[in-house]
């Protein structure tokens, strides 16, 4: 046998274990360290796992969940089973309520896995406070979702979720103060313009080449300091539709400022920003 390393060559042949450096047979009766039973849906398989699936925040109980198999002709197990559900959701019908809505945000939002993570956190620490009644839950499930995605760095604003959810700006941003001020949360960097140039240019059905340019052009302004004190998503809307005149795919201003939520004169002051604080030489 070689001196190869059997982590790297070592590998299952049908029913034996050979080397693929010298064809040496290691074990001609490996054991099988798979499950002992079969599955054949994604259902089944769930089901007979011993391990479980991962802890998440967006269940009441963190996804800790005993299933019970049914069996309708064995009243006992049946009993059993009722009995399991009603221990699971015992007091906790109001939250279980709270987090089905949250988990219904998230996919409207189109949020990743990270961000849902953080907003249950703080809804579950806001429900505890009491601070979350009935008549303003989705006040701050939104501004709970916003408050995450700066944690997390996504770029979701708070107009996006406004008119996603078909909410008052105003009463979001009065949730999110209360939120800040009552769980002590720290945003530790403002959301940067960069963050929001690919979802301009998706929006614009604009190439690659653009919206690498535009990030170029966004990563300029925050090092040279002129992006301090203006609207992150105004100047990476400048950025792409300087970005799309150079490489000749334009949009208009009245098109790109529709993309953010903006009006054109914001994107006009942004533009000169761009254009008289960099020196864009384009080579034809």
């Amino acid at each position: 046998m070689c001196k190869a390393p059997l982590k790297l060559y070592a590998k299952r042949d049908g029913s034996k274990l050979v080397c693929t450096n010298c064809g040496y047979v290691i074990d001609d009766a490996p054991l099988d360290t798979g499950p002992e039973w079969r599955s054949y849906t994604e259902e089944d398989r769930l089901l007979r796992s011993r391990v479980g699936a991962p802890l998440t925040e967006r269940v009441h109980d963190k996804g800790l969940t005993t299933y019970v198999q049914r069996n309708r002709r064995d009243p006992r197990a049946m009993k059993i089973v009722q009995l399991q559900t009603q221990l699971r959701t015992h007091g906790q019908k109001k939250m279980i309520k709270l987090l089905q809505d949250l988990n219904h945000f998230v996919a409207k939002l189109n949020l990743p896995p990270r961000v849902a993570e953080t907003m249950a956190k703080l809804v579950k620490k806001l429900y505890l406070m009491g601070v979350i009644k009935k008549n303003n839950e989705h006040v701050y499930l939104a501004a709970a979702a916003v408050i995450a995605s700066r944690i997390e760095g996504h770029s979701l604003t708070m107009r996006d979720v406004a008119e996603t959810l078909g909410l008052s700006r105003q009463e979001i941003w009065k949730a999110y103060r209360k939120i800040v001020t009552k769980l002590k949360v720290r945003v530790a960097t403002p959301p940067r313009p960069q963050m929001y140039v690919s979802k301009i240019a998706s929006k614009l059905k604009l190439s690659g080449e653009v919206e690498a340019l535009a990030t170029r052009f966004t990563i300029m302004l925050t090092k040279t300091g002129i992006a301090q004190g203006k609207p992150p998503e105004a100047l990476a809307a400048a950025a792409v539709y300087v970005a799309s005149i150079l490489l000749d795919e334009k949009r208009n201003q009245q098109r790109v400022a529709q993309a953010i939520g903006v009006t054109d004169a914001t994107i006009r002051n942004r533009y000169r920003d761009i254009v008289d604080n960099f020196y864009i030489e384009v080579r034809l």
